[in-house]
């Protein structure tokens, strides 16, 4: 199996994608601990493009536990779920332009799993610009709910 270039370059020199991350995360209590967590299992940029309110956040944190995401206590947990409310809050996001979004801005602007971003940026690539929301019914292997619940987030 080849591993991408950009996961390849990540794994071999992690200190220097650590350092990528760590910038556009707030110092804020319990950002260390934040970014040891998140890194586990995905790049933490991932949390950082996602904005939600506590509740939000600690739904999000805990669908990473179910997928087996450990914490040594309860007490970290909460850090967690503190330091990403008060560094990523909820706020009034501006409309995703669907022809120009990378799959990860997909992924947190519409909830998306990353495969369906990734047909969604692949098809896009492959026959040009989307001009209404009829469109992406064409991509082949999208779950077009997931889309039509956050329709009043795309642009075109």
């Amino acid at each position: 199996m080849r591993i991408p270039n950009l996961l390849f370059a990540a794994l071999a020199f992690p200190s220097v994608f650590a350092g990528i991350a760590w910038g556009q995360f707030p110092d804020l209590p319990g950002k260390d601990l934040t970014l040891k967590v998140c890194s586990n299992c995905h790049e933490p940029e991932r949390a950082a493009s996602l904005h939600q309110g506590k509740d939000g956040w600690a739904a999000t944190v805990s669908s990473m536990v179910e997928r087996g995401l450990e914490f040594k206590n309860d007490a970290d947990y909460d850090a967690v779920v503190d330091y990403l409310s008060k560094a990523f809050p909820a706020a009034a996001l501006p409309p995703l332009n669907i022809n120009s979004a990378s799959a990860i801005d997909m992924e947190s602007a519409l909830s998306l799993l990353h495969s369906q971003a990734v047909l969604i940026v692949a098809y896009r690539d492959k026959n040009g610009k989307f001009k209404s929301l009829e469109d992406l019914k064409k991509v082949p292997g999208l779950d077009f709910s997931k889309v039509e619940a956050k329709k009043e987030r795309i642009a075109f």
